[in-house]
């Protein structure tokens, strides 16, 4: 018997309430997803650096987000759906410190091309004290219904958005609009258990596909899968940004090698660890805040399967002036793809390229 329940489509209705949760954003928190995720960027657990590129104190990361996200679909709607698409904006950071409360409700039911049993919810939120909305999104979920169990998704391709030149961009990101690179988030050391037992501990994510391995071996699945919003960089992700950079046959980051110490070392480190995980740069403007963020899910990643990644720059604006300052938004898109070759998911984001 599957002691794990989940919600069928005919039960469910436009308008439907999820059932909303707290989570507090304590430093605990923030340090546990960036073990579980590989994403050691400082500005999601050193205060001084957050503080030093604009923000109040050590916020949340974009993955982050989408995991508390996952967590409110999966906690309602049980194991057997399946998250087609996630998008979301990033409204206000949530600090060290935010008690965040998730929410979010159906928005309509309806049957895709193919017959599959679909809801959308439009209005997901993550809110706290006195900041309504510092994150919003919306979702397609694939439910079980009286017909069977979502049908998995297997494709190598996906359509994506086009390609175009805005004429006030720097001519650093003219030349390189369409260009597709190999990204450095790939990995080749297979997927593991504990790296899942992470994520569910760091977010309270405890979805039975992610770590019971008796009962996932019964689902369509067979294995154990990973979120599918889970960075999963793996072992050496640490290294560009300081930590672990004596193993034999790494490289020292130029910042270590210079001899320099403090924010100006770890200013150096995240500027070569940026501009080797995404393919612009634009000189004077070092900074990074991801705006938004959409991801299209095909084939889940799971225990074993290795990481391919493949990154283009779409879009890139004029010179803006923000909140945290002037700089640059660039629209880009990363395919995954497991070692058979299958489309894992396409991730597309706005990052706002800035100086202080």
């Amino acid at each position: 018997m599957n002691r794990y329940k989940s919600i069928v489509w005919e039960e469910v209705q436009a308008g439907d309430r999820l059932p909303s949760y707290e989570y507090e954003l304590s430093l605990l928190r923030l340090v546990a997803f960036v073990r579980a995720s590989g994403l050691y960027d400082y500005v999601h657990f050193d205060g001084d650096y957050a503080r030093a590129v604009g923000v109040r104190d050590a916020f949340i990361a974009t993955p982050h987000v989408a995991g508390l996200f996952g967590r409110l679909l999966s906690d309602w709607s049980g194991p057997d759906a399946a998250l087609r698409k996630l998008a979301f904006s990033l409204n206000k950071p949530s600090c060290v410190g935010d008690v965040l409360t998730v929410s979010g409700s159906v928005k309509r039911k309806y049957r895709g091309e193919n017959g599959e049993a679909l809801i959308d919810i439009d209005d997901l939120s993550i809110s706290y004290a006195g900041t309504e909305g510092a994150a919003t999104g919306r979702a397609t979920l694939s439910l079980p219904s009286q017909d069977g169990p979502p049908t998995p998704m297997r494709v190598t391709t996906a359509s994506r958005a086009a390609t175009r030149i805005d004429p006030a961009m720097p001519e650093v990101a003219k030349a390189k609009i369409g260009v597709v690179s190999e990204c450095s988030q790939g990995r080749s050391v297979p997927i593991s258990e504990d790296e899942l037992l992470l994520w569910c501990e760091a977010i309270e994510d405890w979805n039975p596909l992610y770590w019971d391995r008796e009962y996932a071996r019964t689902t369509s699945h067979g294995r154990l899968i990973a979120p599918p919003f889970g960075m999963l960089l793996g072992p050496g992700s640490s290294v560009q940004l300081g930590l672990g950079y004596k193993r034999p046959g790494a490289t020292t980051p130029l910042g270590i090698a210079k001899g320099l110490r403090g924010l100006p070392l770890l200013q150096s480190m995240r500027k070569g660890w940026a501009d080797s995980s995404r393919p612009l740069s634009i000189p004077g403007y070092p900074e990074l805040a991801v705006v938004k963020a959409e991801t299209e899910f095909y084939a889940p990643l799971g225990i074993g399967d290795t990481i391919r990644v493949t990154e283009e720059l779409l879009d890139c604006s004029g010179i803006k002036k923000t909140r945290l300052g002037e700089g640059y938004f660039g629209t880009y898109v990363k395919s995954f793809f497991n070692q058979s070759g299958d489309l894992a998911k396409l991730y597309t984001s706005t990052i706002f390229h800035y100086r202080v």
